[in-house]
């Protein structure tokens, strides 16, 4: 692919990072060490372009390169030219300059879904080895609405208690706490989530930090299947966002725009959408 940055040089890269004013947090994660990401360059000795790859399967490119074989090693990556993905990954690039090149490197090889298309796991075969491209949309959290939502929301009979090393464990789903901390010790100590229990304390729904940065907290969210619809998921939230209160952290959420139930989990819980910015879907 591109050049692999040193990660002695990843704290050289935060503040570029930070001037984006798009949700960055998983990739400040890689920067700060707080999980084991990759850092691509388009040259080493005054780099411009920085393509930051969260374990997830999240990455940023940040940055214009003055380098055109930088562009055509990035087109080989988006389309996975060399095989070297066997997972999707989901790009999102800065700044708003760079769309357009995008457009252009990948062409025919480019599908635009449109803004409410819902997401599927699953592809037609003329899509499946394209580049799809959705969109992120990002929120701000608005804490009246929150507020209000809370006064007019009827608490249901559950049990919810704090993430634990053993919930950590049993948790499955695609955004659980496993995917974005190192261990589960690493999250017992770092990190902060709650769960609702179901029958024989089986974990229902679960909400926690899935980056926190500075006084910025992001939210994560997972409900098993069978627990769907049941409102586990908005109570769930609600605990994790009266911790950040409490404690003095921005409650943060984004989502793809196809994954409508988040959309609208966040409207309930105060979330208003701030922005929207192309979100590039890799092959595999």
């Amino acid at each position: 692919m591109m050049k692999v940055l040193e990660a002695r040089d990843y704290k050289k890269v935060i503040p570029i990072i930070r001037t984006a004013d798009i949700n960055t947090m998983f990739a400040i994660s890689v920067l700060e060490g707080k999980v084991d990401g990759t850092v691509f360059v388009d040259e080493e000795a005054s780099p411009a372009a920085f393509y930051i790859l969260h374990p997830y399967g999240m990455a940023l490119l940040y940055g214009e390169s003055s380098r055109e074989d930088f562009y055509v090693k990035l087109a080989a990556h988006m389309l996975n030219l060399e095989n070297a993905r066997n997972e999707y990954e989901w790009l999102q690039v800065y700044p708003a300059s760079l769309y357009s090149k995008i457009d252009a490197i990948l062409g025919s090889h480019l599908i635009k879904k449109a803004p409410n298309e819902p997401y599927k796991k699953s592809f037609v075969p003329e899509e499946d080895k394209k580049v799809l491209e959705y969109q992120r949309i990002n929120f701000a959290f608005n804490k009246e609405k929150y507020f209000a939502f809370k006064r007019d929301f009827m608490n249901k009979d559950c049990k919810i208690v704090a993430t634990s090393e053993a919930i950590f464990n049993q948790l499955e789903g695609s955004v659980v706490p496993k995917f974005f901390w190192n261990s589960s010790s690493d999250f017992i100590n770092n990190g902060i989530g709650y769960t609702i229990l179901s029958e024989h304390d089986i974990p229902a729904s679960t909400a926690f930090a899935s980056f926190i940065i500075d006084n910025k907290l992001e939210i994560g969210i997972e409900t098993c299947k069978e627990n769907q619809g049941s409102g586990f998921a908005s109570l769930v939230c609600a605990k994790l966002i009266d911790y950040c209160i409490v404690n003095g952290y921005e409650p943060v959420w984004s989502c793809n725009s196809g994954n409508l139930g988040s959309r609208k989990l966040a409207h309930r819980l105060g979330f208003e959408e701030s922005k929207r910015i192309p979100y590039y879907r890799l092959s595999k």
